[in-house]
């Protein structure tokens, strides 16, 4: 297993909040029942957010995981890309060059933009772990606005 491919612990909470219920294989849980520390164990694949434990737990996707679930549920696609930039000197050289990643939001109908990411990260995991959760607080905000209707 490695952490860097499953959701954090805030983001596997938020997921499960909007109903996230795939049969994950590893699952979030309270490690002391005085303490707020979560660790990440691993188990036979099943719906964690859907059970009656004493414990407080819930599911832990795969970044991958969570990235098809907005898409085929919520219909949000999540695109990461690479990216490069530069600097230049004053004779308009290049002195200085970087890549990094980052991610937009789609909608799957009909392929418009609905974010536009912002963020630089430094790894894939990184920006696709933004992005879902940049796509959370989309749905968030809606679930809000409906509500208040």
């Amino acid at each position: 297993m490695n952490p860097e491919d499953y959701v954090s612990y805030p983001i596997a909470l938020a997921l499960k909040k909007h109903g996230f219920d795939w049969k994950c294989d590893h699952y979030w849980y309270k490690v002391y029942a005085n303490s707020d520390e979560m660790s990440m164990r691993q188990a036979s694949a099943d719906d964690f957010n859907n059970d009656d434990w004493d414990v407080p737990h819930c599911s832990a996707p795969t970044l991958s995981q969570a990235q098809k679930w907005l898409r085929e549920e919520w219909g949000i696609h999540i695109n990461v890309c690479i990216y490069s930039d530069y600097s230049t000197d004053a004779d308009g050289k290049v002195c200085d060059r970087w890549d990094f990643w980052g991610f937009d939001l789609y909608a799957v109908s009909g392929g418009k933009q609905i974010e536009d990411g912002d963020g630089e990260y430094d790894s894939y995991e990184q920006a696709l772990s933004a992005g879902i959760a940049a796509a959370l607080e989309l749905i968030e905000k809606k679930v809000t606005m409906f509500a208040s209707d």
